[in-house]
């Protein structure tokens, strides 16, 4: 009798810890999903002034050469 209430008792624990268990580690999951998202943006919004950037620097070029164009002439 007692091992059939001490089983039941190591049974429920254990169904606990893992219950407890699984929380934890979704809500660590959720966690890094955030950091992850933020790291996404910041790249995104890196991308984007990598691409103004560009575009600048292609444009400031193209200048400069149709300056060299015109002084040549």
């Amino acid at each position: 009798m007692w091992e059939w209430i001490i089983g039941a008792l190591l049974g429920f624990l254990g169904e606990l810890l893992r219950s407890l268990y699984a929380d934890y580690t979704a809500s660590q999951s959720n966690e890094e999903i955030g950091q992850l998202k933020e790291q996404k943006a910041n790249l995104e919004k890196q991308l984007i002034i990598s691409k103004q950037a560009q575009a600048i620097r292609d444009k400031v070029n193209a200048e400069t050469d149709l300056n060299v164009l015109i002084d040549g002439l």
